[in-house]
């Protein structure tokens, strides 16, 4: 080979050797870098590691503990009635103001109406003047008689002897009836036996003690219904037949019909034929001399009374005054409804008028706050409203009056739901006395639903929670100790643990006992000559070579590890050794967990207490630990 390729082929090899050369020196850059930045961290978080994380124990409790819903709005008067005006006028007298207590009865504004006032006058002018005319005008005698009013048969008598006039005119409607052509009829309506009737045509009227006949004068609606003529004037109506010894009248009572075949064509009630009503406007009857089915004549005289009726001209006079009476009453009450007044003791919530407003019957004049129950309406969740029954107790916070704690019930639950964003949410009503309180109506307020209770029950803090492949754990104490690498180890660590289904951010104390995580096979049951990977298995000369290999890069990673926890202080990181256990738990709140199986009261329950919000996951928390020092199986507590 020539001098010239041999000097080409040490210059490719030189650059070559340069590059790789400054490939190293930026490596070896980075990793230092890397390396101090993770030293720098390391220091941080052990000067942190006191006041972001710290392991606690407690035992597990038995006692009383409760569930709660919780929803924020704004307080409300629970009794607020509005005032209305009830009279039209101008509003010239507002005697409070916002915020004034009042009595019930207490005027509140006074309105003007000179309307009101002038009808007033002229009702009550005109009252006086019926008064004297009434007083001018002659009275009936003191004995006086009623009279037929025309002539004919008398089918009805309803007055007797020491009855008032008046009031059995109002009752039945006459004191006696008079059939004017003598003769009664019967009226069949819808009788289906009408169709085959003819004008004129005789039929029979039947009834009890009753027995005549009749004659068709009438047919409607293509014969539908009828009406019959008794033609026979002397109808019995002036016989005892309930032996009562009073004639009894016919009118009003229920007969057949019968045509000539002697079918039955319908029923139907016998009244007069031309009926006339006699009347009277009062007094006391003393003597009937009507006679039940005997003739009148016109003037003929029928009953007699005392204490006469007023005259005519007296009583008109009497019912315009009674008219004007009732006006005088209504223009009064007006008057007096110019007048408002509080409807209850309480305080003025409200003003919507002002003097010189011009008011009409029904106009909002304001509101009374009566009483100090208050209302605070709260939006549930769908997910948490199912639990939510009224009546429940509830606990209401005040936001401006932070020491203040009320307590309440549910008072209404929506039965229909809101929905925004997807989310469906119900108001619930809850009620409260706030009396001397301070709360006042529009206030901000937290109210906290109880919706189960129990008085024995085991419980432990939400922090103690980890959830694992959707199974709830606690850790437990066993009575041995174990020292962390550091406290940077322990800052790092970490667990879920949950509360209401949530994550929330803890530690796991070193050396606990994990369940079985699955998906890790056991090396002891590999067949003989391979690994559990499945490769064949190194020879005695290469596990020697491998073992030296293993010891020098411990030996560095022990140097590197020394030098990155140079000065951070482990001597507080000893911590109490547990194991997983697998629990049940029911219900839940901010602080504690109902435990329904898996622990006794007294067991030690260890967890780690933290005030930062972000949560690790298990899987990290125990790798964080692994890193911390020995190996990986103790650092993550037994695994298999």
């Amino acid at each position: 080979m020539s001098e010239t390729k041999q000097k080409k082929r040490r210059g490719r090899a030189g650059r070559s050797i340069k590059k790789w050369i400054k490939r190293l020196i930026l490596l070896a850059v980075v990793l230092a870098a890397i390396l101090f930045g993770l030293k720098a961290y390391i220091k941080n978080q052990a000067a942190n590691s006191d006041t972001e994380s710290s392991y606690s124990q407690t035992q597990v409790m038995r006692g009383a503990m409760s569930e709660t819903v919780y929803g924020t709005g704004t307080t409300s008067a629970r009794n607020q009635p509005n005032v209305l005006a009830e009279a039209d006028g101008t509003l010239t007298d507002l005697r409070v103001s916002v915020g004034d207590e009042v009595k019930a009865g207490d005027i509140l504004a006074v309105l003007t109406n000179d309307e009101i006032d002038d009808t007033i006058t002229d009702l009550e002018f005109a009252l006086w003047d019926l008064d004297a005319q009434i007083t001018e005008t002659r009275a009936g005698s003191k004995v006086s008689s009623i009279e037929a009013p025309v002539a004919g048969r008398v089918v009805a008598i309803y007055a007797k002897a020491g009855d008032d006039a008046l009031a059995v005119f109002r009752r039945e409607g006459a004191l006696a009836v008079i059939s004017t052509d003598e003769r009664m009829k019967v009226e069949l309506t819808s009788a289906e036996g009408a169709l085959g009737l003819a004008l004129d045509e005789k039929v029979t009227v039947i009834g009890e003690h009753i027995y005549a006949e009749g004659t068709v004068v009438e047919l409607t609606r293509q014969g539908t219904q009828a009406t019959i003529t008794v033609m026979e004037d002397d109808l019995p109506m002036n016989k005892d037949y309930d032996g009562d010894g009073k004639a009894d009248m016919i009118m009003g009572r229920t007969v057949e019909v019968r045509n000539a075949d002697n079918q039955i064509i319908g029923e139907g009630t016998l009244e007069p034929n031309k009926p006339m009503a006699v009347s009277a406007f009062g007094g006391t009857i003393t003597y009937v001399d009507a006679i039940l089915g005997s003739k009148v004549g016109r003037t003929e005289r029928m009953f007699r009374l005392t204490d006469s009726p007023l005259t005519l001209t007296i009583e008109e006079l009497r019912l315009q005054r009674e008219a004007s009476a009732k006006e005088l009453e209504e223009a009064k009450e007006q008057r007096e409804n110019l007048i408002i007044v509080a409807p209850c003791d309480g305080t003025v919530a409200t003003l919507d008028v002002e003097e010189g407003d011009e008011i009409t019957s029904g106009t909002l004049i304001g509101s009374i706050l009566q009483g100090e129950d208050m209302n605070l309406t709260i939006a549930v969740d769908e997910l948490d409203v199912v639990q939510v029954e009224i009546g429940q107790p509830v606990s209401i916070t005040i936001d401006a009056l932070s020491s203040l704690e009320l307590t309440g019930e549910v008072y209404k639950i929506a039965p229909v739901g809101n929905n925004s964003g997807g989310v469906t949410t119900y108001d619930v009503e809850l009620t409260f006395d706030a009396a001397g309180t301070g709360v006042r109506s529009g206030m901000n307020a937290t109210g906290e639903i109880e919706v189960a209770s129990a008085d024995d029950v085991l419980y432990v803090p939400v922090e103690a929670l980890m959830t694992i492949k959707n199974q709830t754990y606690v850790m437990v104490a066993d009575g041995g100790t174990t020292v962390l690498a550091d406290a940077a180890q322990s800052a790092a660590s970490g667990s879920q643990r949950g509360s209401r289904g949530q994550g929330m951010q803890g530690g796991m104390p070193s050396g606990g006992q994990m369940p079985d995580m699955g998906g890790m096979p056991n090396a002891g049951g590999m067949p003989e000559g391979m690994t559990p990977g499945g490769e064949p298995a190194q020879t005695e000369e290469e596990t020697g070579l491998a073992a030296r290999a293993k010891s020098l890069v411990s030996g560095v990673v022990g140097k590197v590890r020394a030098w990155l926890y140079e000065g951070v202080e482990t001597t507080s990181a000893a911590q109490v050794t547990g194991s997983l256990v697998k629990v049940e738990v029911g219900m839940q709140n901010d602080d504690y967990a109902q435990i329904t199986s898996g622990l006794s009261e007294g067991d030690v329950v260890l967890y780690t207490a933290s005030d930062d919000d972000n949560s690790s996951s298990m899987f990290g928390g125990m790798m964080m630990g692994g890193m911390g020092g020995g190996s990986m199986g103790g650092g993550m507590g037994g695994m298999r």
